[in-house]
């Protein structure tokens, strides 16, 4: 008896920690143990039709389920104007920006319906790095996979471990690592800015956070608040500061029907990216600073995603 008292916690260990392979990423039973979740949810992958599959309102049922119990859920996602989408794309001869930005767009309006003072424990990023791992972790065992060439990682083999084991150690690293050098849904999706005062260049009223999209080399931003601001100043010229930066100082001028040719590309740009439509959008023309200081040369394009190449929107 004695003996048995002692080795039976030692058999229970060792049957935890025991590496389990299973066929492919079960969705819906990910989803129950997100449900039951009090304490951490994490997932790391390019993206994921847990998010906008047939599981998706599942997924969000018990997603609100676990942030009413404090668990908070952090999830990463290959960014969508990276190369190495661009990368995965090719191997899996699929439009992966597309189904990235669908994610996105779902986490979003998820979060929207979650109560204001429970929104901050839902938080989404986006990572840059090319993809070598996927881990969905719920409290401490973890589904990881390494990305085949011409599948879907989801579709392959998974190893179930605990977060203490070796494996289990470097994934959760990796994790931590791509996650403090990723960037916030908000800045994929939005830009800050800022309006000027037209003759000192001091702030002009609260700051805002626009949507916008990149087109050959410039940007777009569409929201009616700025339209309604160009339309109140008529002739007289509407200049915006972005992520708070001296240097990032743009005029803005609406593209009218004499653009029309642009106008379409752009807006075509625009409904890839947010899964909606517009038709006025209002151009960031970068001023030299010699309007605003001594300088003398062009302002680079604010900071928000890297130009995927001439004439594809983002």
């Amino acid at each position: 008896m004695v003996t048995l008292l002692v080795i039976q916690p030692i058999l229970a260990r060792l049957e935890e920690d025991r590496v389990r392979e299973h066929l492919r990423l079960d969705y819906p039973s990910f989803c129950e143990k997100v449900a039951q979740a009090g304490d951490i949810v994490c997932v790391l992958d390019t993206f994921s039709y847990l998010f906008s599959g047939h599981t998706a309102e599942r997924f969000a049922d018990a997603a609100r389920s676990a942030i009413g119990r404090g668990a908070t859920l952090r999830i990463m996602l290959l960014d969508p104007d990276s190369l190495a989408a661009q990368q995965r794309s090719h191997e899996l001869s699929a439009d992966v920006r597309r189904e990235i930005m669908r994610n996105l767009r779902d986490l979003r309006r998820l979060e929207a319906q979650l109560p204001r003072e429970r929104r901050q424990q839902l938080e989404v990023r986006v990572y840059a790095a090319a993809p070598s791992i996927q881990l969905y972790r719920c409290g401490e065992r973890m589904m990881v996979s390494f990305f085949p060439v011409d599948r879907l990682s989801g579709e392959g083999q998974q190893l179930e471990v605990r977060i203490t084991t070796p494996l289990g150690s470097f994934v959760s690293e990796r994790f931590a690592e791509l996650w403090s050098s990723g960037r916030s849904i908000n800045e994929l999706l939005t830009t800050h800015v800022q309006l000027l005062e037209e003759e000192s260049g001091e702030n002009a009223g609260a700051p805002m956070r626009l949507e916008y999209v990149r087109y050959d080399g410039s940007m777009y931003v569409c929201d009616q608040r700025v339209v309604v601001e160009l339309a109140r100043r008529r002739d007289r010229p509407l200049r915006v500061r972005l992520d708070g930066r001296a240097d990032q100082v743009f005029e803005l001028e609406m593209i009218g029907a004499a653009e029309e040719r642009l106008l379409q590309r752009i807006s075509t740009a625009y409904s890839e990216k947010y899964g909606t439509d517009a038709n006025a959008f209002v151009r960031l023309r970068p001023l030299r600073h010699g309007i605003i200081d001594t300088a003398s040369s062009d302002l680079p394009l604010p900071r928000g995603g890297a130009e995927v190449g001439e004439g594809r929107g983002q």
